[in-house]
């Protein structure tokens, strides 16, 4: 007995002895930002910003090193799964895609279509559907991921940070599949562009204030910038909160709006399609250069309403230039119809493209201020006092 539970035991052991196929931490190497753009000669050119551990140290006291916490590897050819390979070869560890926090693509790229590109993303399991994805405004891809941040080690993650804080609605590789996945919208990505050093600034500095606009074939037709890109993504249903400053016939008056929503109506009429957009949100006075007592609801509920009818009708210029300019549904008017309408959507799925021009839209804003801060009146100049 004594002898069958020794075997047993010593079988068992054999079992329990480990994880033989294993792979250490120190065996990767971390991808944090991807880069594509279109050489000179019409080819692919692949680049990755991968982690260095060893030089991972704040550049600023405690014994740090001025030398970068990554390098940036960059291949050329025909498939992303080749340059893959190839910038493989160049590392002593095997590359990890789990970490990888954005993709960057060269406008160049953009223009010509996104259609291979996007055929490896859906296919590869390492794939990050949360990673970030942005065209790069006059710019390659590579460059920011070569730009020396004073925000972050990494400037991959810098991007997706500041996309995030500006309110660009933090587009997600996930958000554009699922755009191109459909017939009723069009896909669109936040724009990076790289500020250019000056003697007052050591490092170069990304700003996100563009959207990239793509038709069906995933070519890249023309961007909107500033505010109009902030009424994109509000129309779109992904813009959160935003500041805002109105002009008028009283002086300026500046608010902070959030909670920010929209819903679509529409109605098909044999030729005739209509969209019924309406945007609300709540609003909070930051600055009040007017005369106005917005703390009186008989002079703030009529400035409430000004304010909504100007910004209406600013929307609805900003659709009317994507209608006319670009013809892209990227605010997703057309899955409005498909739900609202699904037999007719049968018949308009097919030439979208061409009827989505005509679609007379018309806006509604609702943005009720709820806080008018610790003052009614701006405080009162000198000459004001008596």
């Amino acid at each position: 007995m004594k002898k069958l539970c020794l075997i047993l035991s010593l079988t068992v052991t054999l079992f329990i002895s480990g994880c033989w196929d294993r792979n250490e931490i120190n065996d990767y190497a971390f991808w944090i930002g991807t880069a594509l753009d279109l050489s000179e000669n019409g080819k692919l050119t692949k680049s990755a910003q991968v982690a260095v551990p060893a030089d991972f140290k704040s550049s600023k006291g405690g014994g740090g090193t001025e030398k970068r916490a990554n390098i940036v590897l960059t291949a050329s050819g025909t498939t992303i799964v080749d340059l893959t390979q190839q910038i493989q070869d160049k590392l002593p560890r095997k590359v990890f895609l789990g970490h990888r926090r954005s993709i960057f693509i060269g406008e160049k790229l953009a223009k010509k279509g996104l259609v291979d590109i996007m055929d490896q993303f859906t296919r590869n399991t390492d794939t990050r559907m949360r990673t970030d994805i942005f065209v790069v405004n006059n710019g390659e891809g590579k460059d920011v991921l070569k730009i020396n941040s004073p925000f972050s080690q990494f400037s991959a993650i810098v991007a997706v940070n500041q996309d995030r804080f500006c309110r660009l609605g933090d587009t997600a590789l996930r958000d554009v599949l699922l755009d191109i996945g459909r017939d009723g919208i069009r896909p669109c990505m936040p724009m990076v562009e790289i500020t250019p050093n000056n003697e007052q600034e050591k490092n170069e500095i990304i700003e996100v204030k563009s959207v990239a606009i793509f038709n069906k074939k995933l070519a890249m037709v023309g961007e909107v910038s500033g505010r109009e890109s902030l009424e994109l993504f509000w129309v779109k249903g992904v813009l959160k909160d935003q500041f805002l400053t109105e002009e008028t016939e009283e002086g300026s008056i500046s608010l902070y709006e959030s909670n920010l929503k929209k819903s679509i109506r529409t109605e098909v009429n044999g030729h005739t399609i209509k969209a019924y957009v309406k945007l609300e949100g709540k609003g909070r006075v930051l600055e009040n250069n007017t005369d106005i007592d917005i703390s009186v609801s008989s002079e703030r509920i009529p400035l409430e309403r000004k304010l909504n009818e100007m910004k209406a009708k600013k929307v609805e210029a900003t659709i009317k230039k994507i209608q006319l300019q670009l013809g892209q549904d990227v605010f997703g008017i057309g899955e409005e119809i498909h739900r609202d309408h699904p037999y007719q959507w049968k018949e308009l799925r097919d030439k979208w493209d061409q009827l989505f021009p005509t679609v007379e839209v018309s806006v509604n804003v609702k943005l009720k201020i709820q806080n008018t801060g610790d003052i009614g009146k701006r405080i009162p100049g000198i000459g004001d006092r008596t």
